[in-house]
């Protein structure tokens, strides 16, 4: 296993060296959020004398920024009216008809380029706060200010949350020792167990902290599996869905025919009731609760419970998935988007698309229109489709370039690299 999307960088401020570079072991970390999606990087971000440098491809995706050209050691980047032009090696860069200095210039290291994250955030008009060794990013389409960060992303807690990533590691559920909690690091070295806590879902990672559900009980831990707690065991109604956003664990506990969404604080305590019907799937982002009641209507709530609204009602057969101000999910057998404000329900393919998981540019899917229901995408700027294999798929996660997914007859997860 390789190479995950959850966001995490590291080390902020150069507070004085011989190199031009620090290591992330050298300073603090920093998890990286945009519009509440954290990322992980497969090459670590570098501190070249205060200017932290990314990755390219992870922000871009995240900013809904397209990479237009790609020339030699020239890039050029764009979203709506707005063009970057960037050089490998050149602090010089275009914006438009604009000329500007880059306080340090793109480089190229282990194969990806690296770019500074301010100038890039808002040279494409988002704004970049950094607080206590926080980074949040916010475009101009979020309606909110300070996004809270994710533990995991949406597309891989509807999916089970089997994976998760944190600094230089996967965690993830081993399907051949009994689903316990494992860890290995990106380039697929170094695995070895967490704990013996069997059939391990719904992962989720917050400032340092690891969250799940085994059996009926919610766990919080060190990332090291080590100060492990019970936050809360419910017996035979124990949870079955969990979003570590923020401050708050958002749950949905009960039987197959009363399952109410619930919230509590990180430590356990402040349970409260959001939704008492039988909630069958949710999406914490942006401030707001998306949610589905029997896989038949869908609503939107604050996240605190109030100003619930139900914004369509009809056959919903998956969970939903949120990029930007768009809602995915497969709809009469079909998959469709609906702005988050419930206007403009759309049919973007006829395939019956299930356990999707929108990456990128991308959305993910088990295409249940065929028997065999192999592996597709579909890109979310022109909506052509993809076949990615031939293999039967379930429960896709996403990590990094890396696609995981449950295939029956191998009784494994099997990695397929989406670059």
């Amino acid at each position: 296993m390789k190479k995950w999307i959850m966001v995490l960088l590291s080390s902020l401020y150069l507070l004085g060296t011989d190199t031009s570079f620090v290591n992330a072991a050298d300073k603090p970390l920093i998890t990286v959020a945009v519009n509440d999606h954290m990322i992980t990087f497969d090459v670590k971000p570098m501190n070249d004398h205060g200017t932290v440098l990314v990755p390219l491809r992870y922000v871009v995706d995240e900013l809904g920024v397209t990479i237009a050209t790609r020339n030699n050691n020239q890039l050029i980047l764009s979203k709506g009216s707005t063009k970057i032009t960037l050089t490998i090696g050149s602090k010089i860069v275009q914006k438009n008809q604009e000329q500007f200095t880059l306080t340090s210039a793109p480089i190229v290291k282990d194969n990806r380029t690296l770019v500074p994250l301010r100038f890039i955030s808002e040279a494409f008009g988002a704004s970049i706060n950094y607080s206590n060794n926080n980074v949040s990013i916010v475009t101009n389409e979020s309606p909110i200010l300070s996004p809270a960060i994710l533990g995991n992303s949406i597309g891989n807690l509807n999916n089970g949350g089997w994976y998760t990533g944190y600094e230089d590691w996967i965690f993830f559920n081993n399907p051949l020792d009994q689903g316990t909690l494992y860890k290995e690091k990106l380039d697929g070295t170094d695995r070895h167990k967490i704990n013996d806590d069997v059939f391990v879902t719904n992962l989720n990672i917050i400032n340092g902290k690891l969250y799940y559900i085994s059996g009926n009980t919610i766990y919080k831990s060190d990332i090291d599996g080590t100060n492990r707690v019970h936050l809360l065991d419910m017996g035979l109604g124990g949870p079955r869905l969990m979003s570590v956003v923020g401050d708050w664990i958002y749950y949905i506990k009960g039987t197959s025919m009363f399952m109410p969404l619930y919230r509590m604080k990180t430590d356990g305590t402040s349970n409260q009731l959001l939704e008492k019907n039988e909630v069958s799937s949710i999406a914490v982002v942006d401030g707001k609760i998306y949610y589905t009641i029997y896989f038949s209507k869908l609503f939107v709530m604050d996240i605190d419970g109030n100003n619930r609204k139900k914004i369509l009602e009809g056959p919903i057969s998956t969970a939903v998935d949120v990029k930007d101000n768009t809602l995915y999910f497969n709809y009469n057998k079909k998959l469709y988007t609906l702005g988050t404000n419930g206007k403009s329900l759309t049919s973007i393919s006829d395939h019956d698309a299930r356990d999707i998981n929108v990456h990128g540019d991308w959305l993910y899917y088990s295409n249940y229109s065929e028997y065999s229901k192999k592996l597709y995408r579909i890109n979310l700027n022109d909506f052509t489709t993809e076949k990615l294999g031939d293999d039967k798929t379930f429960n896709q996660h996403i990590v990094g370039n890396q696609i995981f997914y449950a295939n029956p007859f191998e009784r494994k997860m099997i990695e397929l690299d989406i670059d």
